[in-house]
C-alpha cells in the first residue's frame, strides 16, 4: 500500500512538474502582437519586436543590454516589447513561434541573421523602422561599432516619436562602448 502511494505520488508529481512545460505550444507570432497591441494601446505604444533565438549569443547581449534598469524603463515607457523565436535548429524548433519566419521574411530580414529587430505600428502592425541599415541584407543585430548604435538608436526615436534626446543617450550609454 506505501510502494502504491509512494508511487502514485511520484508520478501525480512528475505531471505537475513536467506536464505544463512539455504541452505548452509557443504562442503564434499573431497572438504575441495581438497581445503587445493591446498592451501598448492606452500609452499609444507601438511594438518593438525582437526576433531572435536559443542559439544566438548576439540575441542574449541585445537582450541584457535592452533588460538593463535604465533602457528597460525608458522602452518601456515608448514601447511595448514582443520577443519572437525563430530559426531553431533541431529540437528547438519547437520553441519556434509560429507565424513568426513569415513577419521576419516580410519585413525584409529573412537572410539578414539575428537578433533582428523591427518597430511595428500598433495598429496596423506594420514595420515603421527596422534594423537594415540600407535596405535588406544589411542588419545591424547588435550594435557594437558607432554608426550601428548611432543607425539602432535612431530606429528606437522613429517608431517612438516622443522619446527625448536624453532618453536616447541613456539607451545608447547602456551599450558597450563602440569600437
Amino acid at each position: 500500500m506505501r510502494i502504491r502511494r509512494l508511487v502514485a505520488t511520484g508520478v501525480v508529481a512528475g505531471m505537475l512538474l513536467a506536464g505544463p512545460l512539455a504541452l505548452a505550444d509557443p504562442p503564434s507570432a499573431e497572438s504575441v502582437l495581438a497581445s503587445a497591441a493591446k498592451a501598448g494601446k492606452p500609452g499609444k505604444r507601438n511594438i518593438l519586436v525582437i526576433f531572435h533565438a536559443s542559439w544566438c549569443g548576439w540575441c542574449r547581449k541585445l537582450e541584457a543590454v535592452l533588460s538593463s534598469p535604465s533602457a528597460k524603463e525608458i522602452l518601456e515607457r515608448h514601447y511595448e516589447k514582443a520577443g519572437l523565436t525563430v530559426l531553431e535548429r533541431g529540437e528547438k524548433e519547437a520553441l519556434e513561434n509560429a507565424g513568426a519566419e513569415e513577419l521576419l521574411a516580410s519585413i525584409a530580414g529573412k537572410d539578414a541573421g539575428l537578433p533582428y529587430t523591427a518597430v511595428l505600428d500598433r495598429k496596423s502592425r506594420r514595420a515603421i523602422a527596422t534594423s537594415d541599415v540600407s535596405g535588406p541584407g544589411t542588419n545591424i543585430g547588435f550594435p557594437s561599432r558607432a554608426d550601428e548604435l548611432d543607425a539602432f538608436v535612431a530606429m528606437l526615436r522613429k517608431g517612438a516619436p516622443r522619446m527625448t534626446a536624453a532618453e536616447a543617450e541613456t539607451i545608447r550609454a547602456a551599450f558597450p562602448a563602440p569600437r
